[in-house]
């Protein structure tokens, strides 16, 4: 190392030293300490920042000022957002408390609730399941299914069930119609509930959620009741890395960590399902906004609008389906973008003349730039270190002990608090690739919404269905193919090419790491687009024995999971494929299997249940929380990464 470097790489190890000694000291329940650490990533940002403006854009060439410029933009963009999530993170509200201190008051005053599922072509299977949960509730509340698709097989699972089949003759305004209408049937019958949950047909209601949520309405400025989002299946980076058991999904640092800091600032927002809403706040706001196709997030800025605020309770009270595939991810992300747009360009967005306050508005400017400046920067960080390599134009023009001074320590201070702050819930490499297998679209899509903000179709997120053929998204595919190659090209060009000296500047080692830094992150995107074959129903584990009865014959069997279809038990010896006979489990009965598979640990058999058993499985997975899912990031969810990697 040149001797004249050494004070440049002090700063970043000196930086790393201080985090590693100071961050595990610090807790986040501590208001002081949030103060401290979000006051020391802003600190380190903005001295980042201000180098780069004053120190780094090349304006040699009018080529090279619009490349430097252009990126610098975006960054600011990119960054502003996220100081906005720091400063956001220095507060937190944590509401369980007030449950349990409003329970009296909620056996004592009894208010009545109802709870709407909302479907439009979801499978039978899917929203039986759902029905159970929502009639399994230990506080009162009168089930009605509200479906959009008026379907005769629905009607017939309502009748089975004993739950109120409603529809509409059309299907306009999408999902906010819909409950718009079942609004209108209740208030015509005379029927009006105090409190409504909101539940999609995919998300399984646990036992304690009307309780708790309807609790915290003994605050009569509470509009809405909004709760987590948690999956018990794999999303699609989770199902192709091989990582469901280790890694969080990729909406926990969402759920767990930024929206409780949003409550503590007083702008939280509903997210749809999972949540309740107080129907006389909704008549005063005139029934859910129809203006967006994320009504959700609309309905709380109307709430704040008439003076009703959205309390975040962070409790895990629901479970539901993740998007199982590529495509559906993708369309669910874009709707998203789209209403979030919606509502920027309407008359309650970012410069509404009605009466939200400033924080109000700076929570909505920190979602704007969420989707108008991240996107776009993450697309810049995987093209431009390509244009570097076939033209030789860079983005700043800074020795590298200068950018190690001042990136170094901005980069561990940030990625410190980040992790401090999400205890582990984000892994950077994956949240990287989760956006970029989305960004062209979202940049797309936000530019077009902004422009024309005028009603888009809703495209609903399907679950379920066929997913035991593999599935290659070969446009996507193709994008970071593209990508991939030319990234490594370049490489190689420029480190085997004559032209090498006199082409490249000497950033020439950090553009490299930064390439294979987007390298690895094209091939974890292209892992995701080739879909393999997963299992239909996911699965509970079960201890305790059972007996396997074919013929004369009942063999004693240790469990180890179970699902609609299927049961796998402890391969102990003497099974084929093909032996048939009924397993006597003690939370269902005597059920109907066949063996199907052998290895040498595990024998899983195809089961048959009837509706009764169904409800009773759905019972024993949910209700009892079975249906797990990993929080947190661990050294497990980054081996779990890297084997994942491995076995692709």
């Amino acid at each position: 190392m040149n001797p004249a470097e050494i004070p440049s790489y002090f700063w970043g190890l000196a930086t790393l030293g201080l985090c590693l000694l100071i961050f595990p000291k610090l807790r986040p329940a501590n208001p002081l300490h949030r103060l401290i650490v979000s006051g020391a990533a802003i600190g380190s940002i903005l001295i980042y920042m201000t180098w780069r403006m004053v120190a780094t854009l090349d304006l040699d060439t009018p080529a090279s000022a619009l490349l430097s410029v252009g990126f610098f933009m975006l960054e600011v963009c990119s960054t502003l957002g996220g100081v906005l999530v720091l400063v956001v993170l220095t507060r937190r509200r944590d509401r369980l408390k007030d449950v349990s201190g409003n329970i009296r008051w909620l056996h004592v005053n009894r208010p009545s609730a109802a709870i709407f599922i909302c479907t439009y072509n979801e499978d039978v299977g899917i929203l039986d399941r759902t029905i159970t949960g929502a009639l399994n509730q230990n506080y009162p509340a009168k089930v009605f299914l509200l479906d959009d698709g008026r379907r005769p097989e629905v009607e017939a699972l309502c009748r089975r069930r004993d739950v109120e089949w409603l529809t509409r003759p059309d299907n306009a305004h999408a999902k906010a119609g819909n409950m718009n209408a079942g609004l209108a049937t209740l208030a015509a019958r005379g029927e009006m509930p105090d409190f409504i949950a909101i539940l999609d047909a995919d998300f399984v209601a646990l036992p304690n959620f009307m309780s708790h949520c309807v609790a915290l309405f003994q605050d009569p400025t509470v509009g809405v009741v909004q709760t987590p989002q948690h999956f018990f299946n794999p999303d699609p980076l989770q199902h192709r890395i091989k990582g469901h058991l280790d890694l969080p999904d990729e909406q926990r640092f969402f759920f767990d960590t930024l929206l409780p800091a949003k409550d503590g600032w007083g702008t939280a927002f509903s997210c749809g399902t999972s949540s309740v809403v107080r129907t006389a706040a909704l008549a005063e706001i005139g029934g859910f906004p129809t203006d967006s196709i994320t009504e959700d997030m609309l309905l709380s800025i109307r709430m704040k609008e008439h003076g009703f605020v959205t309390a975040y309770l962070n409790e895990k009270l629901s479970l539901g389906l993740a998007p199982e595939g590529i495509g559906e991810y993708c369309t669910q992300r874009i709707r998203w973008c789209i209403g979030a747009m919606q509502i920027m360009r309407s008359a309650d967005g970012l410069f509404s003349r009605k009466g939200l306050g400033w924080i109000d508005r700076m929570s909505l400017l920190e979602t704007l730039l969420y989707w108008m400046g991240s996107f776009p920067f993450r697309l810049a960080c995987l093209l431009v270190p390509i244009l570097y390599w076939m033209t030789g134009l860079t983005i700043m023009d800074a020795p590298i002990g200068e950018l190690a001074t001042f990136l170094l320590p901005r980069i561990l201070v940030e990625a410190f608090a980040i992790s401090w702050y999400s205890n582990g819930r984000i892994l950077p490499l994956l949240t990287d690739t989760s956006q970029l297998l989305v960004a062209p679209e979202i940049v797309a899509a936000s530019c077009h919404t902004l422009l024309f903000p005028g009603e888009r179709p809703f495209k609903v997120t399907n679950k379920g269905g066929d997913r035991s053929r593999t599935v290659i998204h070969w446009k996507l595919l193709s994008r970071f193919a593209v990508v991939l190659l030319l990234t490594v090209g370049g490489m190689l060009f420029g480190y085997g090419s004559p032209l090498a000296p006199t082409f490249f500047s000497d950033q020439k080692g950090i553009v490299a790491f930064w390439s294979m830094y987007n390298v690895l992150v094209c091939i974890i995107a292209i892992i995701v687009c080739v879909e393999t074959p997963r299992r239909a129903e996911e699965r509970a584990p079960i201890s305790g024995t059972a007996l396997f009865s074919t013929g004369d014959s009942a063999t004693p069997v240790r469990l180890l999971d179970i699902s609609s279809s299927g049961v796998a038990f402890a391969n102990e010896g003497g099974w084929r494929i093909g032996d048939r006979g009924t397993i006597s489990i003690r939370e269902l009965g005597e059920v109907p299997a066949i063996v199907a598979r052998i290895t040498d640990r595990v024998v899983g058999a195809k089961i048959l249940l009837s509706p009764q058993q169904q409800v009773a499985l759905t019972h024993f997975q949910f209700a009892g929380d079975r249906m797990r899912t990993p929080d947190v990031s661990t050294l497990g969810s980054v081996l779990a990464l890297i084997r994942g990697l491995a076995l692709n």
